[in-house]
C-alpha cells in the first residue's frame, strides 16, 4: 500500500508543480490583458482615438510590460474588440494590484497621464478617468499629480 501512497503523492505533487506553471502563465497574461483594457480606455475616452493616442499606449505596454513590438500591437488590437471592453474596472484593476508594486503602479499611472495628454488636449473624462484609477490603485493623490506633472513637463505643457 506504501508504494500506491507515494506513487500518488509525486503525481500529486508534479500535477501542483505543472499547475503552477501554467497559473503564472494565465496571471501574466491576465495581467497583460489587464493593462492594456485600461490603456484602451483611456485612448478612448474623449471619444476620438487618434493616433498619437494610439502611439502613447504602444509605448506603455512595452514600458510597463516588456513585451515586443508586435505583442503591444496584439494587446491593443485585443482591447480594442468590442467583446473585450471594460464594464467594471474591478477586475482589471484588482489583477494590477495583486502583481504590481506601487512604484510599478505609480509608473501605470504615469503612463495613463501620458497617453491622455498625448493629443495635447486633456479632456474631462481622461482627466476623471486617470484620477479615478489612480485611486483605485492606490497610487497616493501626490503621487498621481507629480505623475502627472512629469508628463507635462516633459511636453512642455507646464501651465500649473
Amino acid at each position: 500500500m506504501r508504494p500506491f501512497f507515494e506513487t500518488y503523492m509525486l503525481k500529486s505533487l508534479k500535477a501542483l508543480l505543472s499547475s503552477a506553471d501554467e497559473s503564472a502563465e494565465s496571471q501574466r497574461k491576465r495581467l497583460e490583458q489587464a493593462i492594456a483594457a485600461l490603456v484602451h480606455e483611456i485612448t478612448r475616452m474623449d471619444f476620438e482615438i487618434k493616433p498619437e493616442d494610439v502611439q502613447a499606449a504602444h509605448v506603455a505596454l512595452i514600458d510597463l510590460l516588456g513585451v515586443s513590438d508586435g505583442e503591444a500591437h496584439a494587446l491593443l488590437a485585443w482591447a480594442g474588440r468590442p467583446e473585450n471592453r471594460l464594464i467594471s474596472y474591478h477586475d482589471a484593476v484588482s489583477e494590477i494590484n495583486r502583481a504590481f508594486g506601487m512604484e510599478e503602479r505609480v509608473s501605470l499611472v504615469e503612463h495613463l497621464w501620458r497617453i491622455a495628454h498625448a493629443d495635447d488636449d486633456l479632456h474631462l473624462y481622461e482627466d476623471h478617468l486617470v484620477r479615478k484609477l489612480a485611486d483605485l490603485l492606490y497610487v497616493p493623490h501626490i503621487q498621481s499629480m507629480l505623475a502627472r506633472q512629469r508628463v507635462r513637463s516633459e511636453r512642455g505643457t507646464d501651465d500649473s
